[in-house]
């Protein structure tokens, strides 16, 4: 949600937030919204970053409407600010196909009946294999009650192929269809840079495409899964298996080969990828290009099986944007912001393993990042990243931001954490956990300590941004090598690939136990008398990764 500030109001007003499910009597405390702060923030090449408060409330039930009450305090006075909200409903199952498309049809006679759909359609194509010679182009447009819905017999036995490089489909200003239940293949062959491989895309010349779904599809042998290069509106992806050419190779993912190959990126406003499984990637999730706005943009509950470059690229993003409840192994980075323009950014309760570099790049001056109970596993990196757990090289201020409840333990044989960034006040940084306890750098922010107890007690006071705290590292501690429930095996160094999807839960008695610190609408429903540290709550319900169609080709382990 998004409150402008449309007066003067100081900097230090707050603004707290609850909300309920429509007719419920019970409120639920959520985030409190985030003062962007357009001053310290880069310049958007599309957009602006305004003056306001803003936050993603997560975890919402789709198609149901909720009370929202805003209080905005401001030293003595406050105010309050009400509305009803209603989350987006997910595209209804199809009813009989109307239309049918014979197995084997050539391009041209597929072309003929996509440019004859109207509203309502549901266009089936029969079991088969569909050789390309070119792509297929989507031009028509259903309504927000008819969708036009492109479906297969079933997901594995319908097949449109690309034996060339090249796009299988081309969305052209349509709007509100359903792509679903089939298999887009493309060449299989990596084209390094050029990435010319591509399952879905969209084309840039129209911009705001409306209501857009693509659920229970694989899309596997291509250097692009689904992109878009102008906003999209009410984009869904979800319980899709998408597979790209790159392999977990060090000759590959240390160079920039893998770099132009998105998973799938969706920049525009208001779309949603979720319990999506991806492999072979070099970005695995973008949120947009340079040039297009990303605003209400989430990427929740997806299994990245490997990546590249980045788990999650950010750059270029606005605000109000999520990456939450995501299992992330074997990546280049988690997080990359070059730069996020204003946030709020929200990374909560995501899982990595084996990250080649370190796990959050922020490169570019950036505010309005905020990253909660996050778990990060890895052991000896690649490059300049060699030599430490997490190093932020000086790439531009980092003002207004947050880490906090997140565990990260780190094997190789460098020091702990370098932030060579200034800035980095306002700054929440407190409850975190670490391993080993080696060196901690805040270059140009406080200094150089042989240690964390050294950071904590040495380390000038700063303005906090949502707690109390003013130092950093407050209710840090080091933790053990292996704290969970079931060890997590990793090699010696990032080249040896994880093939097994680890949940670290912390194990009774270690010290992520009950040692967190409560934050609203991320670590609600925990037990005990604290939550715990990192990703695996205890009292929260399981999270399911992944596609959940059951049609997965990983769906029974990533091998």
């Amino acid at each position: 949600m998004i409150l402008p500030i449309t007066g003067a109001l100081p900097q230090g007003a707050s603004a707290s937030v609850r909300y309920r499910a429509a007719g419920s009597v019970e409120w639920r405390i959520a985030h409190p919204l985030h003062r962007i702060r357009p001053t310290f923030a880069e310049v958007p090449a599309a957009g602006s970053v305004p003056d306001a408060f803003a936050w993603p409330i997560i975890d919402l039930a789709p198609g149901t409407s909720y009370d929202v009450e805003v209080t905005i305090a401001s030293e003595a006075s406050s105010a309050l600010r009400s509305g009803t909200f209603s989350t987006r409903p997910l595209p209804g199952a199809a009813g009989a196909a109307n239309k049918r498309i014979a197995a084997g049809s050539s391009l041209a006679v597929i072309q003929t009946a996509m440019n004859a759909l109207v509203a309502g359609d549901v266009i089936e194509f029969d079991p088969g294999s569909y050789p390309l010679s070119g792509h297929l182009q989507l031009t028509r447009s259903g309504t927000t009650a008819q969708p036009i819905v492109i479906r297969g017999a079933s997901r594995d036995g319908v097949r449109l192929e690309r034996s060339q490089p090249g796009l299988v489909f081309q969305v052209l200003g349509a709007n509100h269809l359903v792509i679903e239940n089939l298999t887009l293949q493309g060449t299989g062959v990596d084209s390094g840079t050029a990435a010319s491989s591509v399952g879905i895309e969209f084309w840039n010349g129209a911009p705001n495409q409306t209501g857009i779904t693509v659920r229970n599809t694989t899309i596997r042998g291509v250097d692009v899964g689904i992109k878009a290069y102008a906003p999209l509106r009410e984009f869904l992806a979800y319980d899709n298996t998408l597979v790209g050419n790159n392999t977990w190779t060090e000759s590959l993912i240390t160079t920039n080969a893998t770099w132009n190959d998105d998973g799938i990126c969706v920049p525009g406003f208001g779309n949603a990828v979720f319990n999506n499984t991806l492999r072979g990637f070099g970005d695995s999730l973008a949120y947009t290009v340079s040039g297009a706005q990303a605003v209400g943009v989430h990427f929740y509950r997806n299994e990245i099986i490997s990546t590249g470059d980045d788990a999650l690229e950010g750059d270029y993003a606005h605000r109000n944007l999520s990456f939450y409840d995501n299992r992330v192994t074997n990546s280049g980075t988690l997080v990359s912001l070059d730069p996020v323009y204003g946030g709020p950014f929200l990374a909560a309760r995501n899982i990595a393993i084996n990250t080649q570099r370190s796990p959050f790049k922020f490169n570019s001056t950036n505010t309005g990042h905020f990253l909660y109970s996050n778990t990060i596993i890895r052991t000896t990196g690649s490059g300049s990243h060699v030599n430490w757990g997490w190093v932020q090289f000086n790439n531009g201020a980092q003002r207004a931001w947050g880490y906090r409840n997140n565990v990260m333990i780190y094997r190789g044989t460098g020091d702990l954490f370098a932030f060579e960034s200034g800035g980095n006040d306002p700054v929440d940084f407190s409850y975190n956990a670490w391993f080993p306890d080696r060196a901690v750098w805040w270059t140009r922010s406080g200094g150089s300590f042989a240690n964390l107890a050294a950071a904590r007690s040495g380390l000038p006071n700063v303005t906090p941004v949502f707690t109390s705290t003013p130092r950093r590292h407050e209710q840090d501690h080091i933790t053990t090598v292996d704290p969970w429930v079931t060890p997590v095996v990793l090699g010696t160094s990032f080249s040896l690939e994880v093939t097994a999807a680890h949940l670290p839960t912390p194990a009774v008695g270690s010290s992520l136990k009950n040692s967190g610190v409560a934050i609203a609408n991320i670590t609600d429903g925990y037990s005990g008398a604290a939550p715990d540290r990192g990703a695996v709550i205890e009292g929260r319900a399981q999270v399911v990764f992944g596609d959940r169609s059951g049609n997965s080709v990983f769906a029974n382990g990533f091998e």
